[in-house]
């Protein structure tokens, strides 16, 4: 609108004004008229201009809205449409599982169903082990009923007995010889462990004494380290304190020099104020006589207009006068002034000084304190290094005395072990011998059974020799293949026997029995 007004304006002003002059009074009003209603069909055109334009922005923006919302909207049905199907998917997967969970349910109870034993199998079952376990019982019956028939046999045949007794003579000499080889061989294990334990003490004993040489080594390697490190921290204190030394007369030279720049800048302070108060009362003393020569000319001109112009000019004169007191109180004030500064710069000199010395006192205390820090500070250091030497000995003491009751709780142990050994290979021989004692008695009890056995065949023997003789003949025959062949199978027994020993005689050296030679 303003562009539109300033077009208008534009257009309008750019006409003459002669023209506007030429125009009589009463037609002025009709063209302005005019003129306003062209500007008014001008900006109505103008803003129909701007409305339809902001109109087809309007749409524009709405359709590129709108594609944005349709395309929004296809992605979002596109993204449900997956969704519903992986839905359904996912149910007709859970549909399948459960039909084949269904199904495997139903099958392992027709397979539980199946599986279950009536009451009439179980009875066959238990019929069939019963029959088993009594076939199996009659079978080990039969068997023990052969074997004692067979002793029985075996044991009224003289020349089997005696057989059977020389083998067991042998047998017994066997286990003899064996028994005593074992023996003969823990003797000479127990020797070796002996033997083996002296050399682990032997040589317990020389890595003692080496290692308490290399103790003694180190403890001497260490006493020397100490030394070389207190001499080396002596020498270091000692170049420390001359560094100390030489940075205090180095502070102390620039305290004075300090001292003699501040000495002299306040002399200079000093006579630079003297200098300046010389100046300023000059300048008061130059103003002064140029204030009295301009009140003098002031004076000389006011008595020339006074006497020029006595009549109109007194109340001047009167003005002229209290300017001059005024001018006079100010000169008179501004001294004043000028003094009381100078008083007050004087005294701030004084307080300057003052407060110099006390700042030297304090700059001495600090230096005195920072001094007596570092001392308190090398103190507490040679303490904390003592205390470090002292433990470290005690350290060394206790891990040595460690060391010792170490080694001795280990021969405790070796010996207790030792201890625990042979108790256990005594208790194992009287288990041993206990054992022969069982055997030997088992076999007197087994020689007394057969004696008595003995007996009941003679007896039996008595009352069957009837038959005996009259079955002989026939048995004859087979008791001679028997018993040459139970000779056989003895002879066997008897030589196998034999040459175990003779080669277990022949192996050892050990001593030879009596009935051996």
């Amino acid at each position: 609108l303003k562009a539109t007004s300033a077009l208008g304006a534009a257009v309008g002003g750019a006409r003459p004004t002669k023209a506007m002059a030429a125009i009589p009074m009463h037609l002025r009003a009709d063209r302005a008229i005019l003129k306003r209603q062209q500007q008014e069909a001008v900006h109505e055109g103008l803003m129909a201009a701007h409305f339809d334009r902001f109109k087809v922005e309007q749409k524009s923006q709405w359709e590129n809205r709108m594609d944005g919302v349709i395309r929004s909207n296809k992605v979002k049905s596109k993204a449900a449409a997956l969704e519903a199907q992986h839905k359904a998917n996912l149910q007709a997967r859970r549909q399948k599982l459960a039909a084949k969970l269904h199904a495997e349910q139903r099958a392992f109870e027709q397979e539980m169903v199946d599986r279950e034993e009536t009451p009439q199998q179980r009875m066959e079952k238990l019929a069939a082990r019963a029959y088993d376990l009594k076939k199996r019982r009659e079978d080990e019956r039969k068997a023990i009923v052969q074997e004692k028939l067979y002793q029985q046999w075996r044991a009224g045949i003289d020349d089997l007995r005696t057989m059977d007794s020389k083998i067991v003579e042998l047998r017994c000499i066997a286990e003899r010889d064996y028994q005593l080889d074992e023996k003969a061989a823990v003797v000479a294990e127990e020797r070796a462990h002996d033997e083996f334990y002296d050399r682990l003490w032997h040589e317990g004993y020389l890595a003692k004494i080496e290692r308490e040489e290399r103790e003694k080594e180190l403890k001497h390697e260490r006493g020397e380290q100490q030394k070389a490190t207190l001499a080396i921290q002596l020498k270091m204190k000692d170049e420390k304190a001359r560094e100390e030394k030489t940075q205090e007369e180095i502070e102390a030279e620039e305290l004075k020099k300090q001292w003699k720049e501040h000495e002299e800048q306040e002399k200079q302070a000093a006579i630079r104020s003297r200098i300046q108060a010389k100046e300023e009362r000059k300048k008061a003393d130059e103003y002064m006589v140029i204030a009295q020569q301009a009140r003098a000319e002031e004076d000389r001109l006011e008595r020339e207009f006074d006497k020029n112009y006595v009549a109109g000019v007194l109340d001047r004169e009167r003005k002229l006068a209290e300017k001059e007191l005024a001018e006079k109180a100010s000169a008179k004030k501004k001294a004043v002034e000028f003094t009381e500064a100078l008083k007050k710069e004087m005294a701030r000199n004084a307080e300057s000084e003052e407060h110099l010395i006390r700042l030297q006192h304090e700059e001495s205390e600090r230096q005195w304190q920072k001094r007596y820090v570092q001392w308190e500070k090398e103190e507490i250091a040679r303490r904390n290094l003592m205390e470090e030497v002292y433990n470290d000995r005690a350290e060394q003491v206790r891990m040595k005395q460690d060391l010792r009751d170490q080694v001795k709780s280990d021969i405790d142990r070796e010996r207790e072990a030792q201890e625990a050994e042979v108790r256990r290979l005594e208790a194992l021989e009287q288990e041993r011998l206990a054992m022969e004692a069982i055997l030997r008695k088992h076999h007197q009890e087994e020689l007394f059974r057969q004696m008595d056995a003995r007996q009941d065949q003679l007896l039996r023997e008595q009352e069957q020799h009837a038959e005996e003789q009259r079955k002989a003949a026939e048995a004859e025959d087979k008791i001679r293949r028997a018993v040459e062949a139970e000779k056989q199978k003895a002879e066997a027994i008897m030589r196998s026997v034999a040459e175990k020993r003779a080669a277990k005689l022949a192996a050892s050296s050990g001593p030879v029995a009596p009935w051996d030679r």
